[in-house]
């Protein structure tokens, strides 16, 4: 499962950074931008930097949102087909603005970056109306090429995306059956008293539509399209839910309350059976493989929730038939979720946080999240250990011994970031502060350590951005840097204009986690920590013991154990090496037990 997704990736991640010269990923939306529109914040921007993009957030975040705006963004589309105004619900403009949205496309012929406008007009017949315009330079547009291509422009204008587009969400795989059984109205005639009888009624004639491929009218009802599901839909369904299908057929209908729905028959080897009894998550994915088989090369296709009703196997076999899809037709998708099980292994450009500003009440963005901490947003951890991330393997390596070798390996999980020590400053802690995050550790190499700083000492005079973000280049200066890192916190309207008290909290939180979660190694690389003199034999003793850097002692070791350094052959030494530490259980052995100990002892929240 894992290393399918694994290759799925990286093909796609290999064919999407090939796009710009070779246009794999046709007619691509590169970003979408909300200058004003519904509850999000002032200019919210979400790019689309990788062909597959997952929107994680609370419910009422504005993911479904962002999905409605997508799907309205090609020709022939429009928002007004889920968000429109009522007396219960009015929609209100601003003075000065509409609401509106941004997208970019890169075109075909004269390879611009287009920008189209979508605008809510007041129509007399449609008070709902969406419709293109002309760039508005408030809103930071630029002014059409001279270069023009009618293809691809008119006078005022670029043309809008020409693109198909699927939204699929849960409502739209509920059957004919559900949607009547469960929603309906009751029947009440002389002979029809109940939901059951009337399905009973019009059981027989479904059954001949299904036995004989068959299309039928009874009155007013009628069977329409009959499809037998080839081999490989059939493949695909068996795959993601794990159980063999000899047959799948599928029909729409207009039976139980003359609305059109579809009815779904499943044959295995022991039996036969409808959509009323097979599970919900079942019905979803055959009506979702069908659609997903079926689409056109470089579609968008928008899935609100697709985990909904699926065991967590499922959900990641869903993934990659979705990835495998991407990879074939060069699909543009998007999917808002609630599950760590469907963004596992995804690469940190595909996925994007929407929250509610608990200030303002905006809705904003976080982009580039890593798979393990995106969840930490919304209030919940992959792993119920306490995680403890390192820098690299090796350190990873120290820190699980550590842990093993007291008894403790079921309290912890030991992580290590592949993203660089900068990176991990940025991201991961801006994350974990955010949060006021208890469950997440991060151990620095010895040459990153740094004075901690208590933000209960500091006066309320010191307290400002400029103030606090000198403080935080202090703390995130390593030994042999010039100076620290410049820390970018996201706050409604940017950092221009942006929220000031927002990002004063949002720093003393940083510095807090700094101060309470931040762990150092006792040496500046973990190389450092291990390597052990005396396990050299006289033969090599000298070459190494005259090398100043650890990881070149070791990388030398190597290659007199094994005739060369690959990776795999400096793993097996650092192993060796590390065996022989564990051992002695020295000095540095014994900070890294209390660092754990302390952590241990942190109430987990």
């Amino acid at each position: 499962m894992g290393n399918e997704r694994k290759k799925l990736i990286e093909t796609i991640k290999q064919m999407f950074d090939e796009d710009s010269n070779r246009n794999i990923f046709q007619r691509y939306i590169e970003y979408i931008r909300f200058p004003f529109f519904k509850n999000f914040g002032e200019n919210l921007k979400v790019n689309f930097t990788f062909p597959i993009t997952f929107i994680v957030g609370q419910n009422g975040s504005g993911k479904s949102s962002l999905l409605h705006a997508l799907y309205g963004a090609p020709e022939g589309k429009s928002v007004e087909e889920f968000w429109y105004t009522t007396d219960l619900d009015p929609i209100k403009d601003l003075k000065d603005n509409r609401h509106c949205f941004i997208y970019s496309y890169k075109t075909k012929y004269t390879k611009s970056k287009a920008e189209v406008l979508k605008t809510r007009i007041k129509k007399e017949n449609n008070p709902d109306y969406w419709e293109p315009s002309r760039p508005l330079k408030k809103y930071g547009m630029k002014r059409l090429p001279s270069n023009k291509n009618r293809k691809e422009m008119t006078k005022t204008r670029w043309n809008v995306l020409n693109k198909n587009v699927y939204h699929l969400d849960f409502r739209y795989s509920l059957s004919a059956y559900d949607k009547y059984f469960y929603f309906g109205a009751k029947p009440n005639t002389k002979t029809i008293k109940s939901k059951q009888d009337l399905i009973r009624k019009y059981a027989p004639k479904l059954r001949t539509a299904f036995d004989e491929n068959k299309k039928t009218s009874y009155y007013s009802r009628t069977v329409y399209d009959i499809k037998e599901l080839s081999d490989k839909e059939k493949a695909e369904i068996s795959k993601i839910l794990g159980k063999q299908y000899e047959e799948i057929k599928f029909l729409e209908h207009n039976f139980y309350d003359r609305n059109k729905g579809f009815a779904i028959r499943y044959k295995t080897k022991s039996t036969t059976y409808s959509e009323a009894y097979a599970g919900s998550g079942e019905t979803a994915i055959v009506k979702l493989v069908i659609d997903l088989l079926n689409a056109e090369d470089y579609s968008l296709i928008l899935l609100d929730e697709p985990e909904t009703s699926l065991h967590p196997l499922a959900q990641k076999r869903l993934v990659n038939f979705i990835l495998g899809q991407v990879k074939k037709k060069k699909l543009q998708v998007i999917i808002s979720t609630h599950s760590p099980d469907i963004i596992e292994g995804m690469p940190k450009e595909a996925i994007k946080i929407f929250y509610e500003n608990p200030v303002s009440g905006k809705v904003n963005i976080i982009e580039n999240v890593h798979p393990e901490n995106a969840f930490v947003h919304i209030g919940r951890t992959i792993s119920d250990k306490k995680v403890i991330i390192a820098e690299d393997v090796l350190a990873k390596m120290i820190v699980e011994k550590v842990i093993t070798e007291n008894g403790d390996s079921k309290l912890f999980e030991v992580r290590f970031f592949p993203g660089g020590v900068g990176q991990m400053k940025q991201d991961e802690m801006t994350v974990f502060s955010k949060m006021d995050d208890n469950n997440h550790f991060i151990i620095f190499d010895g040459d990153q350590k740094a004075d901690k700083i208590k933000i209960e000492e500091l006066p309320d005079v010191e307290k400002t951005i400029e103030i606090l973000e000198e403080k935080i280049k202090s703390i995130t200066k390593g030994k042999n840097e010039k100076e620290g890192q410049n820390i970018k916190f996201a706050v409604d309207g940017g950092r221009d204009g942006g929220n000031e008290e927002q990002e004063i909290d949002l720093m003393l939180k940083y510095i807090k986690y700094h101060h309470d979660n931040v762990f150092f190694l006792p040496r500046d690389i973990p190389e450092e920590i291990i390597w052990d003199d005396d396990i050299l034999e006289e033969e090599i003793k000298e070459q190494i013991y005259n090398e100043s850097n650890y990881k070149d002692k070791i990388r030398l070791l190597a290659k007199w154990e094994f005739d060369s350094d690959t990776n795999e052959d400096i793993n097996a030494i650092h192993k060796k090496l590390i065996k022989n530490w564990i051992k002695k259980k020295n000095d540095d052995y014994n900070k890294i037990l209390q660092i754990i100990t302390r952590i241990k002892d942190k109430e987990h929240k």
